[in-house]
């Protein structure tokens, strides 16, 4: 692997590189106090300790899991009392899979140190995840100043004391939470949930009927109460709970959508789950519904390797570990976990789109496309259909996507277009593209007699009037109508700079497609327009340099030959133009 390569090589340099570093009561400033320069180092050992500690910072930087893990772990075993390191070790352990080392490495550091959160932590779960809900109690300090892991060990505590038979002790724990925002609903939940599972139904009804009110983990919380309702003997309630969500989020899959169908058939559904299930989808929510959505990745990632390490079958939280390592450059991983989805899983089409996402990432197309045939033949949705559609839109073979948009909006009711317009959008770029103008044009009028605000649909409507040198009043109008909704759109400032082009106001045109290329520095179609504009500008040599540019970004084949014929030709001049 590149990466860990490029780890192995820094600490191989980083020795050679150093002149004055100091970390954790190393010193290495010895330039400072008058010693030669090959001594910067003290000793050998801390030259080691140095390169290791580099190495894995580096591999940090790069988002190589496995060697930040390596270089971290021999840093600390270097300097054993070094605690922050120590944490560093531990957490990098964590997000590199590796809990056996994780928990090696927090042993030894409570040895050293007895409050470090996030060892006492690791050792927590661990002694939770093997039942051992006695010797867990003493690793969990939740008023730890640490406020991620404290939260992790709150819930943790509560349900470690529900498996021990404590639950007054354990709602005293949730009801803590209320403190926090977002936490305080998760709080409730977990108050709710532990009433369900002792099949105190009288006491979890209202519980549950006041999480039917809008809270931050609104799809826990809904299954959730469709799993106690249906338990308590409520199957109307359940299923009406369960058919209420389902077209409000107008979905087609899922866990929700598993449960409401089998209502209907009469078949049975989850009962309430087992204190360690409950803990894992405690710290699952949160993962993605706060950490994540406010840039802490790594925390995001600690709570579902905490959440999988209770209930390695969680499949929300693997896969939303597959969606963040696939976001952090890991989509090796991201891939094994989106193919270990069974067919029978509410999760199964979620897990496949994103399979064929990464296989179009890789530029594998064949393999996408039979990733996206195989879950479309055995659990056909709309959204199955729509990306079958849009992968022909990526291969740019729109006369095959045609057929499949047309029998979508065929199956859609009016009620339903109005919804979703997408359809109709895709298909006119379909038409557009396969020269079909009537066709295209009949399509992107009828999304906007929908949605007048589409800018989209005005963007390419207008730009193709421009183009085509029809409705030239009413294509401006809408191309400056769309520039107004969306300002910091490249390609819909680079509409407006073309349709100034296609009236011969080169002056104007350069302007916007200047400003168009800033905010869109890798579309070949508008570095391509930049070249044009400075050409009939008179400024030949920086009109080739931008055509040249045009074919590094990966054009379609026919701007490809139109850009190599202007390379060879150019265009008209402006006298002659004129």
């Amino acid at each position: 692997m590149t990466y860990r390569f490029s780890a192995i090589l820094l600490k191989s340099v980083a020795v050679i590189a150093l002149t004055a570093v100091s970390y954790s009561g190393l010193s290495f400033n010895s330039m400072a106090e008058g010693r030669p320069s090959e001594s910067v180092l003290d000793t050998p050992a801390d030259a080691e300790l140095l390169g290791d500690y580099l190495a894995g910072t580096y591999a940090n930087l790069l988002e190589d899991a496995q060697a930040r893990s390596e270089y971290f772990t021999k840093a600390y075993k270097a300097s054993p009392s070094d605690v922050r390191l120590g944490r560093r070790a531990i957490t990098a352990a964590v997000t590199a899979g590796d809990f056996d080392l994780a928990t090696k490495l927090s042993k030894e550091l409570y040895k050293t140190e007895k409050n470090e959160s996030m060892a006492l932590t690791v050792l927590a779960i661990d002694a939770f995840a093997r039942g051992r809900h006695k010797q867990a109690r003493k690793y969990l300090k939740p008023d730890t100043a640490d406020i991620s892991m404290g939260i992790v060990m709150a819930f943790t505590q509560g349900w470690n004391e529900v498996a021990l038979g404590n639950e007054d002790k354990a709602k005293e724990i949730f009801e803590g939470q209320k403190a926090r925002a977002y936490f305080g609903d998760l709080g409730a939940l977990q108050i709710a949930k532990m009433a369900a599972l002792s099949e105190d139904y009288e006491t979890a009804a209202p519980l549950f009927e006041a999480l039917r009110e809008p809270t931050q983990a609104i799809m826990e919380s809904t299954l959730s109460s469709i799993r106690f309702y249906a338990a308590s003997g409520q199957i109307e309630k359940a299923a009406e709970i369960a058919n209420a969500y389902v077209d409000d989020a107008n979905i087609e899959s899922g866990p929700i959508t598993t449960y409401a169908k089998a209502l209907k058939a009469g078949r049975s559904i989850d009962k309430p789950l087992k204190p360690n299930q409950q803990l894992s989808l405690s710290l699952t929510d949160p993962a993605y519904e706060f950490f994540l959505r406010n840039r802490a990745a790594d925390a995001a990632e600690v709570y579902l390797r905490f959440a999988l390490q209770v209930d390695s079958k969680n499949e929300k939280a693997q896969l939303w570990l597959a969606r963040l390592l696939e976001e952090t450059d890991r989509a090796d991983n991201a891939m094994a976990i989106y193919q270990s989805f069974a067919d029978s899983s509410p999760y199964i089409i979620s897990a496949r789109l994103s399979e064929a996402n990464i296989y179009f990432d890789r530029d594998e197309d064949d393999k996408a496309l039979k990733v996206l045939e195989d879950v479309n033949a055995k659990h056909e949705t709309f959204v199955t259909r729509e990306a079958l559609g849009r992968a022909r839109f990526i291969r740019e073979k729109f006369a095959e996507a045609l057929p499949i948009y047309t029998a979508i909006i065929e199956s859609m009711s009016d009620e339903e277009l109005a919804k979703n317009t997408q359809p109709l959008y895709l298909r006119g770029i379909g038409y557009e593209r396969t020269e079909q103008w009537k066709k295209a044009e009949d399509d992107f009028l009828r999304v906007l007699e929908i949605e007048p605000d589409n800018s989209d649909a005005l963007n390419y409507l207008g730009y193709t009037w421009v183009d085509r040198g029809e409705n030239l009043t009413e294509a401006f109008d809408m191309i400056r109508k769309a520039v107004a909704l969306e300002p910091d759109s490249g390609a819909i400032i680079d509409s407006l700079g073309w349709a100034h082009f296609k009236l011969g106001e080169y002056k104007e045109a350069k302007v916007q497609l200047e400003k168009a290329v800033e905010l869109s520095p890798s579309s070949a179609t508008i570095i391509d327009h930049l070249g044009d504009v400075y050409w009939k500008l008179g400024r030949y040599r920086e009109a080739g340099y931008q055509w040249e540019r045009a074919l590094i970004y990966d054009p379609t084949d026919e701007e490809r030959t139109r850009i190599q014929q202007k390379l060879e030709t150019g265009l008209p001049s402006v006298s002659s133009a004129q």
